[in-house]
């Protein structure tokens, strides 16, 4: 059985756990500050992830399968509420961040105003025991608003029913510009789909 599959089995248990570990709730109290930090240890990546709702809260939470990374990370919490949880000298509990991990290797697709999609910044997230290099993360769902994601291939037909893990035009622009300045970058290293080509072209 692929971790996906295993994702509606173990959410109720993966969930209860995070949230024991108060990693949600830490998130939660920590004042909003939009900031670059590259000493926080792993955390998930969720930039292309395709999520399923969660059976308890289908209309506001999805649960999405995301990748254990690690180096400089976009989020809007400090830098210390964005650490790992630690347990037994293994990472068990993580954040959901953005960087420029998947750049490279996976276009940008833009969806249209009114297709469902995830927010995973800054989400709790629990490591899969039998698979260090992954996380289950519970992410909010979103029906308003164009958005961009790492996901989806460049085919815009799974906007309609993916929910993608993705972020505003605004909020990707805002994070990628602060990890081009804070790596010191000469440019970004995204590159785009035709549907986000459009979107950007005003802007490039």
């Amino acid at each position: 059985m692929d971790f996906l599959a295993r994702l509606t089995i173990t959410v109720l248990t993966a969930l209860a756990l995070a949230s024991a570990l108060g990693l949600a709730a830490s998130a939660a109290d920590a004042p909003a500050v939009a900031d670059v930090c590259s000493d926080t240890g792993s955390y998930a990546l969720c930039t292309s992830a395709k999520c399923i709702p969660d059976p308890r809260a289908p209309d506001k939470t999805a649960i999405c399968s995301c990748e254990v990374t690690s180096g400089p990370n976009f989020g809007t919490v400090p830098c210390d509420a964005r650490k790992p949880t630690e347990e037994g000298g293994k990472t068990v509990a993580v954040m959901s961040l953005y960087s420029f991990a998947q750049a490279p290797t996976k276009p940008l697709m833009a969806c249209p105003s009114g297709k469902p999609w995830t927010d995973c910044l800054n989400k709790p997230c629990r490591v899969d025991p039998s698979n260090p290099l992954k996380a289950i993360c519970s992410c909010a769902i979103e029906t308003t608003g164009a958005f961009v994601t790492y996901g989806g291939s460049c085919n815009t037909l799974t906007c309609d029913t993916a929910y993608w893990s993705a972020a505003t035009v605004a909020s990707f622009e805002q994070g990628s510009q602060e990890l081009v300045e804070a790596m010191q970058l000469q440019k970004s290293p995204v590159t785009y789909c035709p549907s986000a080509d459009r979107a950007f072209q005003s802007k490039k």
